[in-house]
């Protein structure tokens, strides 16, 4: 990229809206150039691949450099400026969509977080570079130039233990969701047990079942159960299939064990539901 000293791509997004983005750009700037004081539609990260310069944002200055990375959010006051003996060169990506800030979350980035620095400098200024020579305006390429998007986008990441913790807090509820998911798309299977869906999340049963607990006030077995019932009362109530087929289409094998349960949720045996429907 060292022989061209600007390159700046902008294209519209017509099929994304969670978290896309709309313009890639690179530029090997002169000497003190300078953005600003003014204020950008949308957000950028601008990543520096090498010199320094200073960004100015909410009236705090910070003074940057190889491998730093600095973010542009909308309708704030931005000013930045190249040094005067080592002026930076950078890529940049802008981008918008209705999920920005839960994405800047997960990378530990906060309200008030606008630096950081990049781990895996080279990697990230070789995948940049492949970017920049990507065709945007083919349909059959959307999704491999969006995957690369995601890939490049995960380079910037804040350590924040505040932001840490508020993370592990919402886990649980990814848990349980998660949990809800796997019985929906399951319940219909004998060998299902709960240690099996704790493991798939690489959870100790006992922690796991601790968090269905909390995050659903019931404990996981029992709301397999009520899943496994409610779903049985569907099929009694809207289909023509015998007790033993529901029986075996909720993960019953066993038509005893599968009366008993059911009169324990509704009060009324499978074949009396059946008739009163």
């Amino acid at each position: 990229m060292s022989e061209k000293l600007l390159k700046d791509l902008f294209f519209k997004e017509y099929y994304f809206s969670d978290f896309y983005f709309f313009n890639v750009g690179y530029e090997k700037c002169q000497s003190k150039h300078r953005f600003g004081p003014s204020l950008r539609d949308n957000y950028i990260v601008h990543f520096v691949i090498s010199g320094k310069g200073r960004y100015t944002v909410n009236d705090t200055t910070h003074h940057l450099g190889t491998g730093d990375f600095f973010l542009i959010r909308p309708n704030e006051l931005v000013d930045y400026e190249a040094d005067v003996q080592d002026p930076w060169e950078y890529y940049w990506i802008g981008f918008s969509g209705t999920k920005v800030k839960e994405i800047l979350h997960t990378n530990g980035i906060g309200a008030k977080d606008y630096i950081g620095q990049v781990g895996a400098q080279k990697e990230l200024q070789e995948k940049f570079a492949h970017f920049m020579e990507a065709d945007f305006f083919d349909d059959a390429k959307k999704l491999a130039n969006q995957a690369l998007f995601y890939d490049i986008f995960s380079f910037f990441k804040i350590h924040n233990e505040n932001m840490e913790m508020g993370v592990r807090i919402s886990r649980t509820k990814k848990y349980s969701e998660a949990f809800l998911l796997y019985v929906g798309n399951n319940y219909y299977r004998e060998d299902l047990t709960i240690e099996e869906i704790a493991k798939s999340m690489y959870l100790h049963p006992a922690y796991f079942s601790q968090v269905i607990k909390e995050e659903l006030g019931l404990t996981a077995l029992k709301y397999l159960n009520l899943y496994r019932m409610n779903k049985a009362s569907q099929l009694l109530k809207t289909t023509e299939l015998s007790v033993e087929q529901i029986a075996s289409a909720v993960g019953y094998q066993n038509r005893h064990s599968f009366t008993r349960a059911f009169k324990n949720r509704f009060q009324s045996s499978p074949t009396r539901y059946k008739l009163e429907k």
